[in-house]
């Protein structure tokens, strides 16, 4: 996974270094008149370091592979330097979780028990909405380097998503669709680059450290549900995304 990673930050990097090296054309419009662009389109990324989702509590995710988004964007203007963009699309998590069983405990009654460990699938929506500042975005714009807001940016993308599928697990009760509501919250403050290399494309790449929290519906026993809200966990974020936009 390490190596992945790496290799990945790596090409990115050299890609983006790649497309930035254009002939430069200086614009003269005024500091206080340059802005940077409402645009609308369609993305994908690929996170490199997902959070683990799974059976509620009893998820316990060993290794995770890279998690793939696609989805719709609009990214709003607020202030000279400053956007909104709203998101909404759906997620993919491939990762392994414990071959649930059921065991015998010491006081002679029965329980479930992992041994070994399987690969699961989960399907999600996602609905985010994310302040962005683009710093240097002025100067950048008057050496003709800010096509599509091009350059370095701070975000603060607050997400939700909710389990749409999830691989069957017949021990727990669970089909293709779960039983219960779960979801996810996440804030992560976020410093990221942009680089157009078309027209309407361009990538992006960022990291950041923020938390998560589950969130869902818990039937007892008894038929009784009640919401619940997990604390809080520290969550880390890596990833790279192309888009296209229809303006």
């Amino acid at each position: 996974m390490k190596k992945i990673l790496f290799s990945t930050i790596f090409l990115l990097t050299i890609l983006l270094s790649a497309s930035a090296q254009k002939e430069v054309f200086f614009n003269t419009t005024k500091s206080e008149d340059i802005k940077v662009a409402s645009m609308q389109g369609i993305e994908t990324r690929i996170s490199l370091l997902p959070d683990g989702y799974g059976y509620g509590s009893l998820s316990l995710p060993a290794y995770i592979n890279p998690a793939i988004y696609i989805g719709y964007f609009n990214e709003k203007r607020i202030a000279d330097c400053w956007t909104i963009n709203s998101t909404i699309g759906l997620q993919n998590i491939d990762t392994k979780s414990p071959v649930w069983e059921i065991i015998e405990n010491s006081t002679g009654g029965y329980g479930l028990g992992g041994n070994g460990m399987k690969n699961t699938y989960t399907m999600m929506l996602e609905v985010g909405v994310e302040p962005r500042w683009y710093w240097g975005y002025k100067s950048r714009s008057q050496l003709g380097l800010s096509h599509l807001n091009s350059g370095w940016y701070l975000s603060f993308p607050t997400l939700f998503r909710a389990t749409l599928l999830n691989t069957p697990e017949p021990l727990l009760k669970q089909g293709w669709f779960p039983t219960n509501f779960q979801g996810r919250a996440t804030l992560t403050p976020t410093i990221g680059y942009r680089q157009s290399i078309s027209k309407r494309w361009f990538l992006e790449g960022s990291v950041g450290l923020g938390v998560q929290a589950d969130y869902g519906i818990f039937i007892y026993p008894t038929n009784v549900s009640r919401f619940y809200i997990l604390s809080p966990n520290i969550n880390p974020h890596c990833e790279i995304k192309a888009a296209y936009t229809f303006n």
